[in-house]
């Protein structure tokens, strides 16, 4: 029978081959300590730590073509701190100008929609089981190809591509297309608009704005 300790460094391990950064961590340290060293010390303070009964639902889960499509994304990774994503970014940048140019989308309106989608978290995960930057569903996520929603340049990729599809499909009509991506094109088509949803609308009205912030930004 394995030993808790090397439970303990197993599932860190297993951790670590998920995320962009590697967690700082000496010999000796504990996992608590490894996590806020992490999540950096204002946001340890209100995250929940990993409990063996939600490792083991994970390790089921792991089978599953898309891990951790469900539950509380804080309770099985450490949010990243704003210097850990800032380390990242120039990797997101590539990605967006990348896939913006490929799939014919302004590369604003990619930041934006990730900004409210994510703010630019790539192992997001929504209780309803929206994945990484972009927030893709599962189902969506599939019929894109994406092996890896919490791959960077995968999930950017996805998600660029999705939103170009909602672009052509509603005229490249913006309010269209946001809503279509928030709340599926279906919706979209059944009231003729953007759906009553005020989640839906509210989505629409942060996406515009931080897509002004960010022109005049440039």
């Amino acid at each position: 029978m394995m030993k808790v300790s090397e439970i303990l460094a197993q599932k860190i391990a297993e951790i670590e081959s998920r995320l962009p950064v590697r967690f700082r961590r000496s010999a000796g340290s504990s996992f608590q300590s490894v996590l806020e060293n992490s999540m950096g010390s204002e946001a340890a303070k209100s995250a929940p730590l990993i409990d063996p009964a939600l490792l083991e639902r994970t390790e089921k889960a792991s089978a599953t073509k898309y891990p951790l499509v469900s539950g509380s994304y804080e309770s099985i990774y450490p949010r990243l701190s704003q210097a850990e994503i800032q380390e990242l970014m120039p990797r997101i940048n590539a990605a967006i100008e990348k896939y913006s140019e490929q799939f014919n989308v302004d590369p604003l309106l990619v930041r934006a929609v990730m900004k409210a989608e994510s703010s630019f978290q790539p192992f997001a995960l929504s209780t309803s089981g929206a994945m990484g930057l972009m927030q893709l569903m599962p189902f969506t996520a599939e019929g894109l190809g994406v092996s890896d929603p919490y791959n960077i340049e995968e999930n950017i990729r996805g998600g660029v591509q999705y939103l170009s599809m909602q672009l052509q499909e509603f005229n490249n009509d913006w309010r269209l297309a946001l809503a279509a991506y928030n709340a599926g094109p279906n919706a979209v088509k059944k009231y003729g608009g953007i759906p009553p949803y005020e989640q839906t609308q509210k989505y629409v009205e942060y996406v515009l704005k931080y897509y002004d912030m960010y022109k005049a930004l440039k």
